[in-house]
């Protein structure tokens, strides 16, 4: 597969969570809750809200988790081997702008969103 059509891949994988993580921060950092404020509406219903509670998880963090693998994958080698009894690493890293764009957008994510679940859960 093409490094285009891996970060493309992973901005695909990346728009449920930067939609989710750009409502809230909008409506609560900001104060401006139209784009938050249709989500919360369609979530209204009990149905919707428990089948969006059991999925989001795995959406969003397997999501970013996934993205975050296969962009890191296309431009970031690492091989270890051994010479003359001694252990040899070497790290290779390939500037593809798409792919490490979409890598750090994932990350961030990811820790935007694991800290979320963090602090929601543990302060």
């Amino acid at each position: 597969m093409s490094n285009y059509r891996i970060a493309g891949l992973g901005i695909a994988l990346l728009l449920a969570p930067l939609y989710f993580v750009s409502a809230s921060l909008l409506k609560y950092g900001l104060g401006i809750g139209f784009v938050f404020d249709s989500m919360e509406a369609f979530l209204s219903v009990a149905q919707r809200r428990d089948v969006f509670n059991l999925v989001s998880p795995v959406i969003f963090l397997g999501g970013l988790g996934l993205a975050l693998a296969l962009n890191t994958y296309s431009f970031l080698s690492l091989n270890l081997g051994r010479e003359d009894r001694v252990l040899v690493s070497t790290v290779r890293l390939e500037m593809k702008l798409a792919n490490i764009l979409v890598a750090a957008a994932s990350a961030m994510l990811l820790l935007t969103l694991v800290g979320y679940v963090f602090l929601e859960n543990f302060a």
